[in-house]
């Protein structure tokens, strides 16, 4: 089906996907015990004994501690009346942020108040369980008063052969996903991670060739599943916390671990800000009783794997199924998906707030007041989750209110025929109001009083702000990403030796600023550094194969990276083209959901073109959050430039590009063919690899070095990405630690100065400038001619 035909209704759909309706279920006479309300009284006793004693059972435990702080409690709220006339996915979105959002707010109150109480530690074992009983009862009592009648078990008996083929699939790629992970972490080869990504393909063209037969509750499913391998094979690759952001967010969750307490003043930093990395992992940590690398290396990616079924159910509003599900491939197969979300956990649980901000705006099925309270309660969740998540969909919301605006110049353009608002029953009207001027107000105060008044947090914006308007002015001088070489915006990318110059210049000013902390620079400037470039994998057979046609396999898979990128961003044009120019497409979507596209396309096109804001936020990240909203409009607009080939071959076609280019970015098909840089998910080899990859040896350096007497006066200093050498042990968690990058110019005198892994086997380092990573030679003779090597283990040396 294409956008603008004929598709069910809002009443079709919950019957179709089993919705649970909201009438009060006719009393029956009594049969027996409660056995289901029997069993979960029984789990959440057996959570309460597991979370007070710490008593630790492998693999049930966890799920016990999981299921009575999050699920069990989104399955209570999710059987409620009170999402009405939701679909399956709606009710499970609205659910899980809602209970997010209470176990934030709840663990910040306690926070707050139980120490005044004489609780000096309103995060350990004790305190959380009772959080978690009073949370359990208290949507149980609700549930009991808003009751729905459920048909679950029915509609278990009726799924049908192809669901269950699609369900036993993705179930399949999630073991292979996590078998493979492991492998890797074992030294082993990526067969097992190539045969998940193969069978992730595969359910996927199954679950698009067998759409119309799929119903929404079980699309959903599979789209969750399918959507959580991908994200484990990333988020498990090695035994310690690897990747970039996540070493932060690491450390400010062990320093709320460590001292059972939330507290801005223990570390005044942006970081520390997020209840989401902060006060949720250390809930979780007391209930589910794993290591705490864990708490985000799994039991994170199991929430946030819901955020594609949400862009999925978003699409839902005005399109067709394979539409949808198309939007959400998209979605998953954008490379930040895969290759960073999973390193990102704020922004995880952030981007399932926005999810459901978008989705309380657009539902005309609720009162103008029901949407928004939830729209309000949705930006809180955003805020206190992730700052720059919050000033994207800000800046969204202002842009989108201006587009809104200047479109009622033209109000007869957005006008829907009287029978189509009838059946609908709200006036799109109705729902442009609910994101209004007020409603922008509200949020903007929501995000001043958390990032100003609460935490003092919000200087970075402020700063950001005063250079993105110089950048406009064109007062501005600094360099851009270099992922701005993606756009079809101009942007000149610089390549990584001007970079490194100029990083070069920076250090050594810095250095001139308090020479004698520094190395003297007539040493430094006897070792000069040189770019290197990313290494690419060896071909494969069947690379050579191809090579030996004369197929250029290394040009054919950058020349298909840089299709997808500058592909999709095309089709967005040409998606919002079609609704501004073509009257059946407009009244499709209304003029909210319209104005709401044009502003998130706006943010990433401010970010790419504005050096500050490509730097500080990343327009690959902004393009992630973006495709939240605007993912359908992409994949109608990709049938839109395929429809001279026939509306049959268009729909045909757009699928197999949005395939294609999954094959692609995911990297089964650089894995494949081998001549492009490797993937961490499927190598122990590459960038992400080298610098964010944490080994025994690093592991080893850091716990010797931690046991030394005067290292934090001292400073340690260590390769990009030095946030892998923090002290992350209870008793070592102070707030206190600085460690700084390496590069010669900036090595101090009297620091401690460790050299991990790659640096020790393979001579290269990395630097950060301007958000862009730059391999380098790195000189060691500069250390070894004026500093003495105390540590050697062969993986990982400590310099002094």
């Amino acid at each position: 089906m294409i956008p603008g035909s004929q598709k069910p209704s809002r009443l079709a759909d919950a019957v179709t996907i089993s919705q649970p309706t909201d009438s009060a279920p006719t009393p029956a006479p009594a049969r027996g015990y409660d056995w289901p309300g029997l069993s979960s009284a029984g789990l959440v006793v057996c959570a309460n004994v597991l979370v007070m004693t710490g008593l630790r059972i492998p693999f049930l435990g966890p799920a016990i501690g999981f299921w009575f702080l999050l699920i069990h409690p989104v399955y209570l709220l999710c059987t409620t009346a009170v999402w009405r006339g939701s679909p399956v996915a709606e009710r499970l979105g609205y659910s899980l942020t809602a209970v997010l959002l209470l176990l934030m707010s709840a663990g910040l109150a306690a926070n707050t108040l139980l120490p005044l109480l004489g609780v000096q530690r309103p995060l350990d074992p004790v305190p959380i369980a009772i959080l978690g009983d009073i949370l359990t009862v208290s949507v149980y009592l609700f549930r009991r008063r808003h009751p729905a009648k459920l048909a679950w078990r029915a509609q278990l008996r009726a799924v049908r052969p192809q669901e269950s083929r699609l369900l036993a699939g993705s179930g399949l790629c999630v073991a292979l996903a996590v078998l493979g992970a492991n492998r890797l972490n074992n030294s082993a080869g990526d067969q097992v991670s190539l045969a998940a990504l193969g069978a992730i393909v595969v359910t996927l063209f199954l679950l698009l060739r067998w759409q119309r037969q799929i119903r929404d509750g079980a699309t959903s499913l599979v789209l969750y599943l399918l959507s959580l391998a991908p994200l484990l094979m990333t988020s498990l690759r090695g035994w310690y916390v690897t990747g970039h952001d996540i070493q932060e967010e690491y450390l400010v969750f062990q320093l709320t671990a460590a001292h059972g307490r939330w507290s801005i003043s223990a570390l005044h930093n942006a970081y520390n800000a997020c209840l989401s990395i902060t006060i949720l992992p250390a809930e979780l940590a007391q209930a589910v009783h794993v290591d705490d690398p864990y708490v985000f290396k799994l039991f994170f990616q199991l929430i946030f794997a819901l955020c594609p079924v949400l862009v999925y159910a978003i699409s839902r509003r005005h399109w067709s199924g394979p539409v949808s599900l198309l939007a959400a491939v998209y979605f998953v197969g954008f490379p930040t998906f895969v290759n960073d979300m999973p390193f990102i956990n704020r922004q995880e649980i952030a981007f399932l707030f926005v999810c459901v901000a978008i989705l309380s705006i657009t539902n005309t099925d609720w009162s103008l007041r029901r949407r928004r309270l939830t729209f309000f309660a949705a930006s809180a969740g955003v805020e206190l989750s992730h700052y720059s998540t919050m000033y994207l969909f800000l800046g969204t919301l202002v842009v989108a209110w201006a587009v809104r605006q200047a479109s009622a110049l033209i109000p007869r353009r957005w006008l829907r025929p009287a029978d189509a608002t009838q059946a609908k029953g709200t006036p799109r009207t109705v729902t442009a109001r609910a994101a209004g001027a007020g409603s922008i107000l509200v949020v903007v105060a929501i995000m001043l009083t958390w990032g100003d008044l609460a935490t003092g947090t919000a200087g970075s914006a402020v700063t950001t702000a005063e250079s993105t308007v110089s950048g406009l002015l064109g007062h501005s001088g600094s360099a851009q990403s270099a992922d701005v070489l993606y756009s079809l915006l101009p942007g000149k990318g610089p390549s990584a030796q001007q970079v490194l110059n100029d990083y070069r210049r920076e250090t050594v000013r810095q250095a001139a600023s308090a020479p004698p902390a520094y190395l003297p620079a007539s040493v430094v400037a006897r070792y000069p550094t040189r770019a290197v470039s990313e290494p690419s994998l060896p071909l494969t057979g069947l690379g050579r194969l191809l090579s030996d046609i004369r197929v250029p396999v290394a040009g054919l898979n950058s020349a298909v990276r840089l299709a997808a990128a500058k592909g999709e961003q095309l089709f967005v044009g040409a998606g919002l083209l079609a609704f501004a120019l073509v009257r059946r497409r407009r009244r499709q979507i209304g003029r909210e959901f319209f104005c709401l596209c044009c502003g998130s396309t706006a943010m990433v096109a401010l970010i790419t073109v504005l050096p500050d804001l490509s730097v500080d936020y990343g327009v690959l990240r902004a393009f992630q959050e973006a495709l939240i909203m605007i993912a359908p409009v992409l994949v109608v607009g990709s049938l839109t430039v395929f429809r001279a080939m026939g509306q049959v071959w268009a729909r045909r076609i757009a699928a197999a590009v949005c395939i294609g280019l999954f094959i692609s970015t995911t990297g089964l098909m650089p894995q494949l063919l081998g001549g492009y840089p490797a993937q961490l998910s499927l190598n122990n080899s590459g960038s992400y690899y080298d610098i964010y990859y944490m080994h025994p040896q690093e592991v080893a350096a850091v716990s010797w070095l931690a046991g030394k007497p005067g290292v934090l006066p001292g400073g340690v200093q260590a390769a990009f990405s030095s946030d892998r050498f923090n002290f992350t042990a209870p008793s070592e968690v102070t707030g206190r630690q600085f460690i700084a990058d390496i590069y010669p110019p900036l090595i101090r005198r009297s620091s401690w100065v460790i050299l991990g892994y790659t640096t020790v086997r393979s001579g290269l380092a990395s630097a950060n400038y301007d958000g862009d990573i730059i391999d380098y030679h790195y000189p060691a003779g500069l250390l070894q001619s004026s500093k003495n090597l105390v540590y050697d283990n062969g993986g990982a040396v400590i310099y002094r």
